[in-house]
Formats: C-alpha cells, sequence, structure tokens
C-alpha cells in the first residue's frame, strides 16, 4: 500500500525572521599550534641535546676502555708468569717421559742420552711448541 503523493505544497523549516545569532568561532577555538619558529628552536634544542648525550656516552666507554686496558696491562706480567710456570710444568713432564722411554739409548760416541739436549747444535735455547705437549699429554 502506497500513499498517493499530496497536492499541498512541501512544508520545510525555515530561519526565524532576521537569521541565527553570528557565532564566534575564534572565541572557542585555539590558535593553530606553535609558530615556525618556535618549532625550529624546539627540534634544535632536542637534537643539540640529544649529540650531548651521545658524547657524554662516548666519553663514559672510553674511560672505560682505558680503564679496562689499565688493568691489562697492570695484570700482563701476573698472567705471563702463570703461563712461563704452566709451560715449564709441562716441559719437566715432557723431559721426565723422555728420560724414561730413552734411558737405554747410547749413540755413536758412547754417550748416554740426555733428556731435553737440542738435536740440531744451533747453541741457542728455543722453546717448544705449545702443541707439541698438547699432542703427547697424559
Amino acid at each position: 500500500m502506497s500513499l498517493r503523493p499530496s497536492t499541498a505544497p512541501p512544508i520545510q523549516d525555515m530561519p526565524p525572521p532576521g537569521g541565527y545569532k553570528k557565532l564566534d568561532f575564534g572565541r572557542y577555538l585555539p590558535d593553530r599550534g606553535p609558530k615556525g619558529w618556535q618549532l625550529w628552536a624546539g627540534a634544535t634544542t632536542l637534537i643539540l641535546y640529544g649529540y650531548y648525550q651521545v658524547g657524554k656516552t662516548n666519553q663514559a666507554k672510553i674511560q672505560q676502555k682505558m680503564q679496562e686496558r689499565k688493568v691489562r696491562y697492570a695484570l700482563a706480567p701476573l698472567m705471563q708468569a702463570e703461563a712461563d710456570r704452566e709451560y715449564m710444568e709441562r716441559e719437566l713432564v715432557g723431559l721426565r717421559k723422555e728420560a724414561e722411554v730413552m734411558k737405554g739409548v747410547v749413540d755413536e760416541g758412547g754417550n748416554g742420552w740426555v733428556p731435553g739436549a737440542s738435536q740440531y747444535f744451533g747453541g741457542q735455547w728455543m722453546p717448544r711448541r705449545i702443541g707439541h705437549f698438547m699432542r703427547h699429554h697424559s
């Protein structure tokens, strides 16, 4: 069921006579935001502060590395002494094994085997390779 269109003119709401009151929108809305120079000043300040913090952090890291380096330099003689002691212990173990294995060996001149003696008569002492002791470690 549909209604027939009316022949009467349509009713439309109209403004009051004389129009509506004017509204002052500027009174209710704030300014659009900070000015351009204020944005630049704020951004520049933040960037400079960030660079300052990066510089401070870098200086602190450099100081920390310097302290660690000084500690390493101070400990180097002690660490070298410990490594030398361990080397001597391995050397003595190797010499004892060599003496035990070679106790009955005599050279052409009738001399007995001397443990640790150089087979190359260079006259200059050279430490043995560390890896040599690691392979023959018991």
